[in-house]
């Protein structure tokens, strides 16, 4: 890896704008909340050190001329404060806004205005500001991927985003499903921070080791790992496999009054699908979402109180207490054991025993 040092003005850095891909395949999206965007601000035009960026130069002939290694949140944020305001996005042109009022600045007011409405001296300072840029100019995937995990142990990234950041075929099959198959196209599961590629990546697991395995963070990059080494037939094929177990995830998650966007029922039904799709077997979707929709009302009336369900005594008694119970119980151990994860399978299929076409 080759890294030039360069110190670049703010203006130049805005002017580079259209040339800076800030979202390359393996970055997160915005997450700064409005005050730390307003401090890397207010400690820009109080001529305060602010980290380093790093740029990744691209080949010639593509759309971008760089991407952001790091420093992307720095980036979105001096480039939506330069910004012309927009009615429909209020994260562009936004004010210096604090709950303690911005002192002044070398006499000059700043407490809640946006670049346009500060005084030229001010809105000079900030565009000749001198930032310093981590020029990559050689490099390969790896070492990026090395890189990227380093800067990020200032403030970490959660363990999706660390795995999104791991390059490789599965990561970018795993991308293109959590992108675009239409169960994450449909879901209520907010994409905060890449949660659909870290539901993707979960149901991968799935289908890659039928429950058999532990599912920690760890346990996730390891397997990601393992199938980057695969061949491409082996990836392709198991994308094939969740893709078809997905498919009839999606049209329960359409149908159900119970939408699907907590990750361990999410994990359960697709092991369930899927054992049923190994098996050779149809699903009737009408079917499986009626015996989702009475587990999911059952689950939720007893989750804080599990211990009831083994009266049998109680008025609204029924045969799959017992079960109900076991896949309660089960989260009582680490959910992400397969001990657990095969508990909870073999208790759920009990709700789920005449769910397939005839």
């Amino acid at each position: 890896m080759k890294v030039e040092q360069r110190l670049w003005t703010i203006e130049k850095l805005i002017g580079l704008k259209a040339e800076i891909n800030l979202n390359p395949a393996w970055q997160r999206g915005p997450a700064w909340k409005d005050a730390r965007r307003v401090l890397l601000i207010d400690s820009i035009l109080r001529d305060m050190d602010v980290p380093k960026i790093y740029l990744r130069k691209l080949p010639a002939g593509g759309l971008f001329k760089y991407e952001a290694v790091d420093g992307q949140q720095r980036l979105r944020a001096i480039w939506d404060f330069a910004a012309a305001p927009i009615a429909a996005d209020k994260s562009k042109a936004f004010a210096l806004n604090s709950p303690d009022a911005l002192p002044p600045v070398g006499g000059c007011a700043i407490a809640g205005k946006t670049l346009a409405k500060l005084e030229k001296p001010l809105s000079d300072r900030f565009k000749a500001f001198k930032i310093g840029v981590g020029e990559i100019v050689e490099s390969t995937n790896d070492e990026i991927t090395v890189l990227f995990a380093r800067l990020q142990m200032g403030m970490p990234l959660n363990p999706a985003e660390l795995r999104n950041a791991d390059l490789g075929p599965m990561r970018n099959v795993i991308q293109l499903m959590a992108t675009s198959h239409e169960f994450f196209t449909g879901t209520r599961i907010k994409d905060d921070r890449t949660r659909h590629f870290d539901f993707a990546t979960y149901a991968f697991a799935i289908g890659a080791s039928n429950g058999t395995r532990d599912m920690k963070s760890p346990d996730l990059r390891e397997l990601q790992r393992e199938y980057n080494a695969k061949p491409m037939d082996e990836i392709t094929a198991l994308s094939a496999k969740v893709g078809a177990a997905l498919n009839i995830l999606a049209e329960v998650d359409q149908e159900t009054g119970y939408r699907i966007i907590r990750k361990w029922i999410f994990v359960d039904l697709l092991l369930l699908i899927m054992q049923y799709q190994a098996a050779g077997k149809a699903i009737d979707i009408t079917r499986f979402t009626i015996a989702y929709d009475a587990f999911e009302e059952r689950r939720q009336q007893y989750t804080s109180e599990p211990d009831l369900l083994l009266n049998g005594r109680r008025r609204d008694a029924a045969p799959n207490d017992r079960a109900l119970y076991d896949y309660l119980y089960a989260f009582r151990t680490e959910g992400a054991k397969a001990a657990s994860l095969q508990k909870r399978n073999k208790a759920l299929a009990k709700f789920f025993r005449r769910v397939e076409v005839r």
